[in-house]
């Protein structure tokens, strides 16, 4: 059958409407697609944030419940030279802000390992921290993205308290750096490092980047941080582990009293000797959740006798009297 040329313009027509409302269709799912994706994107990156800040809190609890463990080698995050007795090791805490770094072994003080034991797993020491080999470990130490947590001790020798950090960095394998941790030692730069990362509000997109990290790092590194929201994609959880005072007043005429700072008064790290009848005597800047031993007698352990056993939980007083 052949079409006149009416039939013809009129089936052009249809077909050429049918195109256009194709093309239409498609341009504005294409619209749609473009206005949806980075919505979806946001709800997806504010669900890993959500998701990280619950994990953070736990780990944050387990270590402030190890505040009050008497075992300072193997559980206690709070071990420090100087605070714990002589055979102890103190804690190893994080000492590269390269997040991207995987430790090849477990160490028995380690702070992940640490950690891992408070909540009551048995981590295997000398054997890697990774999700085949010890998965339990591997949920402390890694996060979603692959990226090590980090937790790193303020400076131990502020007098009413001991401050910590947790670290998290929510961003694809070297998207963003930061600069790395100083040496320990170095108290006055390793204090401002750490006030940088206690200072500034990771939450806020639109959080002012610290000056130091500007002078650190490259124009481009500083750039990523400072755009899209990536501030925000590093999660800081801190923690405060007070530190408190213990007043001795001995008025007895012949016993000293011996004031033990650890677990077992034999090999303690840290002890004080207020002599018979010298008044009054302030130990300061103890850290909270350590046994606290009083001893009396004319001589020190095993000698002495126990008269006091306790937590510090607060400042407190210990009287020695006829």
């Amino acid at each position: 059958m052949q079409l006149n040329n009416s039939s013809k313009r009129r089936l052009f027509n249809i077909n050429a409407f049918t195109l256009i409302e194709i093309i239409t269709v498609c341009t504005i799912i294409g619209i749609l697609y473009s206005i949806t994706i980075p919505g979806i994107q946001l709800q997806i990156i504010e669900a890993k944030k959500k998701t990280e800040s619950i994990q953070l809190d736990l780990i944050k609890h387990a270590i402030e419940s190890s505040f009050e463990s008497t075992d300072l080698d193997g559980i206690n995050i709070a071990s420090f030279v100087g605070s714990i007795p002589l055979d102890t090791s103190p804690t190893i805490f994080s000492i590269n802000s390269d997040v991207t770094l995987k430790p090849s072994t477990s160490l028995n003080n380690d702070w992940y390992v640490k950690v891992a034991r408070e909540l009551g797993y048995n981590p295997l020491v000398g054997i890697a921290p990774t999700r085949l080999l010890q998965p339990q470990i591997s949920n402390i130490l890694y996060n979603n993205n692959q990226n090590a947590r980090l937790v790193i001790a303020g400076p131990s020798n502020e007098v009413n308290q001991q401050r910590y950090m947790i670290i998290s960095l929510l961003s694809s394998s070297g998207l963003l750096q930061m600069p790395q941790i100083p040496d320990v030692s170095n108290s006055v730069l390793y204090l401002s490092y750490f006030n940088d990362f206690w200072d500034t509000d990771w939450n806020y997109s639109g959080a002012a980047l610290p000056k130091s990290w500007i002078s650190a790092l490259t124009t481009s590194q500083v750039a990523s941080w400072q755009s899209n929201s990536n501030m925000s994609l590093l999660r800081v959880q801190r923690i405060v582990c007070p530190k408190y005072s213990i007043t001795i007043n001995n008025t007895h005429p012949s016993d000293n009293c011996y004031i033990y700072l650890n677990f077992n008064g034999l090999n303690a790290g840290s002890s004080s000797v207020i002599n018979s009848n010298s008044g009054t005597f302030v130990i300061p800047s103890i850290l909270a959740g350590r046994q606290i031993q009083a001893y009396r007698g004319a001589n020190p352990p095993p000698n002495a006798i126990l008269f006091s056993q306790f937590i510090l939980r607060d400042n407190c007083e210990i009287t020695l009297q006829d």
